[in-house]
């Protein structure tokens, strides 16, 4: 919701500042945009294979979908799995693996029921986050050069008014509409600031925080399965995996999984009233 409602707030505090300021017909112009979109998109296209512009596109969609879930819940599932391996055993766990939705956990629970060396469990799953890091980081180089690009059109295209204008002072009457030619020839450099700065790199600096939030609950993920892989204790994972996260959002999953067991018990062992 805070990209839409960004986005839409920007575009209505700019629509009323230009009905404050003459209407929308002044800033209106067909050719400004002309030159200022289509050499943007024209300069993208040349920079970038088509495959990573439409992977840029499907990143842009991502953006506008709900934020990526807060790594505790991560943390509530190590705690309880790494509890669950102590009682039974890590073989007990091949359920887990094949409900979980999520590959990284998927993958780091099938590699310590095959009986891989811690080593190797990290080696695939830093692997894994290193390349996801690129892909991730492609989208947003495609949005962060549209960026650029942009702003940069846009003066290309005042430029190309004010060649016209200048050239104009000799007709006659040309001095009468001098005023009129400077505001057409600026407006491009207003659309293309307007892209740049509206558009392409916040949605840049948004696939970026993706990012590295999905970095950060992929490296609890990993420490998580590491210290699992290593029948450490469930309280010291919680402790050790909270360490990643700021105060506010740390768990104490364990002690509400203690109690709520302890109360099952009692609820089993306690007999039913004639």
């Amino acid at each position: 919701m805070t990209t839409f409602l960004g986005i839409l707030s920007g575009l209505f505090l700019l629509s009323f500042a230009i009905i404050e300021q003459g209407g929308a017909r002044t800033f209106i112009n067909l050719p400004a945009a002309m030159i200022t979109v289509g050499g943007t998109t024209a300069a993208i296209f040349i920079s970038f294979p088509f495959t990573r512009v439409r992977g840029a596109m499907t990143a842009m969609i991502q953006a506008f979908k709900p934020d990526i879930q807060q790594p505790s819940w991560v943390i509530g599932l190590m705690v309880r799995l790494a509890y669950k391996a102590r009682k039974e055993s890590l073989f007990s766990l091949e359920d887990d693996a094949n409900k979980v939705n999520n590959r990284y956990i998927r993958l780091g629970l099938e590699m310590i029921i095959d009986g891989h060396t811690p080593e190797m469990i990290r080696d695939v799953l830093e692997t894994e986050l290193d390349f996801m890091e690129l892909r991730h980081s492609q989208g947003e180089l495609v949005f962060r050069s549209g960026g650029k690009f942009s702003p940069s059109f846009g003066l290309i295209g005042t430029l190309i008014g004010l060649v016209a204008m200048l050239r104009n002072l000799g007709v006659t009457g040309g001095m009468k509409n001098l005023g009129t030619g400077m505001a057409v020839a600026l407006i491009t450099t207003f659309y293309g600031a307007m892209m740049a700065n509206l558009f392409f790199l916040p949605m840049a600096d948004k696939l970026k925080s993706r990012t590295i939030d999905e970095v950060l609950r992929t490296r609890i993920i990993i420490e998580g399965i590491i210290m699992l892989q290593g029948g450490m204790n469930p309280r010291l994972i919680e402790k050790k995996l909270n360490s990643f996260l700021p105060p506010d959002l740390r768990t104490n999953y364990y002690e509400q999984m203690i109690k709520r067991i302890k109360k099952q018990r009692q609820l089993v062992e306690t007999p039913e009233e004639e």
